[in-house]
């Protein structure tokens, strides 16, 4: 078996930064008109009980530009929420957001899961997907593309796809995983216990129909880099973020 020391991918991020905020960015989605995107790192802590919270979620909102930031409460399922007007969304359980609003910042909290964005810029739609390893297995890459075709008529080729810092396959142990994980996710199996999620997902979005050409997948594991939040490496901690707009 492949060894899992080596992550599976090349990192395709740069860093950005916007009024004093360090920021990541994927080079390729930087490229795209009309297209906002950024993944913040410990300098800001987006927890949601955290004191800092509500400052630093305003922050990350001015150096983006951004007129509206929006997140759910996320609980590790496949619930997709489409942001069309003014409501009010921290109070929803969900884990992934949509949007065809310029301006309207779409925002996956972290702390080892992914964050899948998902954009179609020449149709003026984008979302944003919470993947951790349950989500995962639930189909959740695959549900956010089948969500846009539905809801707003996006082909899967149509789409650009990015999946944030998050846990890599280098520290993605699994001792339970004859319980845990179904028997199609074997193929991912790069160690004795180790499985590569970055590479279960690009599988299911390729499935799904987006062109693996516009898959980029970061690379940069959470619990190895300690310029994240890391649950895995440290139980109680905060947590980064991953956000994508429209520019209006």
């Amino acid at each position: 078996m492949p060894s899992p020391d080596k992550p599976s991918y090349a990192d395709p991020m740069i860093a950005r930064q916007r009024e004093e905020l360090d920021l990541l960015a994927f080079q390729e989605l930087e490229a795209l008109p009309g297209l906002l995107h950024g993944v913040t790192t410990r300098q800001l802590d987006l927890a949601a009980a955290g004191p800092q919270a509500g400052p630093n979620l305003e922050r990350l909102r001015r150096a983006l530009g951004l007129r509206r930031l929006v997140w759910v409460r996320q609980v590790h399922g496949t619930e997709i929420v489409a942001v069309d007007g003014e409501e009010a969304l921290p109070a929803a359980q969900a884990d992934g957001l949509a949007t065809d609003r310029p301006g309207v910042g779409l925002l996956i909290k972290q702390a080892d899961c992914q964050a899948v964005i998902l954009a179609a810029p020449q149709k003026g739609v984008i979302a944003n997907l919470h993947a951790g390893w349950r989500g995962n297995i639930a189909g959740m890459p695959a549900k956010g593309v089948e969500f846009l075709a539905q809801r707003y008529g996006v082909a899967p080729d149509e789409l650009y796809a990015a999946v944030s810092p998050s846990l890599g396959a280098c520290c993605g142990e699994f001792v339970n995983w004859r319980e845990e994980l179904p028997q199609w996710f074997a193929p991912f199996r790069v160690g004795e216990n180790h499985f590569d999620l970055e590479a279960a997902t690009r599988h299911q979005l390729e499935a799904a129909g987006v062109r693996p050409q516009r898959i980029f997948i970061s690379g940069r594991c959470t619990v190895c880099q300690g310029e994240f939040f890391s649950y895995r490496r440290d139980k109680t901690t905060g947590r980064f973020g991953t956000v994508v707009a429209l520019r209006e």
